[in-house]
């Protein structure tokens, strides 16, 4: 019984030893400088030795991992944040196209970009004559816009310079609006001229168009808005629960030639 107290008491000093050495070694390591140290390699548990089985079993009675479990530890965790960096590349904001009608093309060999900068993330690279889904101008740069461009089975969203974008020419027909200076063609009035109501709380697109010749800027709350030239815009609205106003300007040469208020809210 003594015996066995004595080899109990010599193991536990045994690893006490261990465990100061062990922080002793680590904190020397980060107080001297950077020296050339071996390779980082993964031993797999089937190939490791017995006395390599047994370091492991030691340090995990301490509730700790060993240096080679550490090692093989890291280097998995590299491997996934690889992988999950290669995925995150090539979906570029995939998703599926449906049967959407692209409306507008590339004017030039291009590329989209995640942001509205040409140094982040390509999305997709563009040739010249590319079909493309243009969806609205940046709110925070209009030289740019957000579309939607085919990529093999999928679709990418991002941004391209708006300079390289124009209306396909099926789609590039002038569209007339008749006696009016400003129609809103979508979504339908409910009372014409004075009121849209819309589903539910949310971002709504509206577009709308002017009369040929007659107006050459649109200033919607206070912010110009690209005229396209089939003589159709589009712009985003949020609407809240207790809706929102939009004051819509048309001006030739500089000066006011009409303005339209509505409102849009929020229900049926």
């Amino acid at each position: 019984m003594i015996m066995k107290n004595k080899i109990s008491s010599l193991l536990l000093t045994f690893i006490l030893f261990s465990t100061v050495f062990f922080v002793f070694s680590i904190n020397e390591a980060s107080a001297h400088k950077s020296q050339k140290h071996k390779i980082m390699k993964c031993i797999p548990e089937s190939e490791r030795t017995k006395a390599q089985l047994q370091t492991d079993k030691q340090w995990n009675y301490l509730h700790r991992l060993s240096k080679l479990q550490q090692d093989c530890a890291i280097l998995e965790i590299e491997k996934q944040k690889g992988e999950i960096k290669d995925l995150e590349d090539t979906l570029g904001g995939a998703a599926n196209c449906g049967d959407i009608p692209f409306n507008h093309k590339s004017t030039s060999k291009t590329k989209v970009y995640q942001k509205t900068d040409a140094e982040s993330f390509v999305v997709a690279d563009i040739k010249k004559g590319q079909e493309l889904l243009f969806i609205a101008p940046s709110q925070k740069d209009k030289n740019w816009y957000y579309v939607k461009v085919r990529k093999d089975k999928s679709c990418g969203d991002g941004y391209i310079q708006q300079k390289f974008v124009s209306k396909k020419e099926s789609e590039d027909k002038a569209i007339k609006v008749g006696p009016k200076l400003i129609e809103i063609r979508q979504p339908n009035w409910n009372k014409e001229d004075k009121l849209i109501l819309v589903e539910a709380e949310g971002t709504v697109s509206i577009t709308g168009a002017i009369q040929e010749g007659k107006i050459d800027q649109i200033i919607i709350n206070d912010e110009e808005e690209l005229i396209n030239s089939d003589n159709t815009f589009t712009f985003l609205l949020f609407v809240p629960n207790s809706g929102a106003e939009v004051r819509i300007i048309g001006n030739k040469n500089g000066k006011k030639i009409k303005e339209l208020i509505f409102k849009v809210r929020a229900g049926k």
